[in-house]
């Protein structure tokens, strides 16, 4: 994990598409085992809302957000299998993008992401993301699943 944070800290993240290639680099190494979110590479905001989930994820069993990684969608990948493109850009707003990425996981099978992005200095940020394992967004995941947590353990 710290070599994967080094290495995206010194990354040159000033276009949207080298943060993509960025972000997907550590699925190219057949040893990386880091979680999505333990990366840099979200906004404050969204960090925070990690770090309150992280908080209250039941150790014992898993959540909805726990037992996917959720920058490929899936459980298991090939290293270098990935084979993301870049097939949409718009822009939201000052310093604010979407970036619709096509992942080819397999033959035959992909996934589509909307990533919202925002600068933070010279770098792109992941604000939320937008794709078939999170409904209305990894933010309102993020909020739904940590409702959830917090519910399971006052039952408990």
């Amino acid at each position: 994990m710290i070599f994967a944070a080094l290495a995206l800290a010194a990354a040159p993240l000033d276009t949207p598409q080298a943060a993509i290639m960025a972000i997907y680099a550590p699925f190219r190494r057949a040893d990386m085992h880091d979680a999505a979110w333990e990366r840099p590479i979200f906004t404050p905001r969204l960090t925070a809302l990690i770090a309150k989930w992280r908080a209250v994820t039941p150790t014992d069993e898993v959540d909805d957000l726990s037992d996917f990684d959720w920058l490929c969608q899936c459980q298991d990948w090939d290293a270098g299998g990935l084979h993301e493109r870049i097939t949409g850009l718009r822009r939201l707003g000052r310093g604010r993008l979407r970036v619709t990425v096509s992942l080819g996981k397999a033959p035959g099978r992909h996934e589509v992401l909307r990533f919202e992005l925002q600068r933070a200095g010279d770098r792109w940020l992941i604000d939320d993301i937008h794709a078939s394992g999170f409904k209305g967004g990894l933010r309102a995941t993020l909020l739904r699943t940590t409702a959830a947590d917090i519910a399971l353990r006052r039952s408990r």
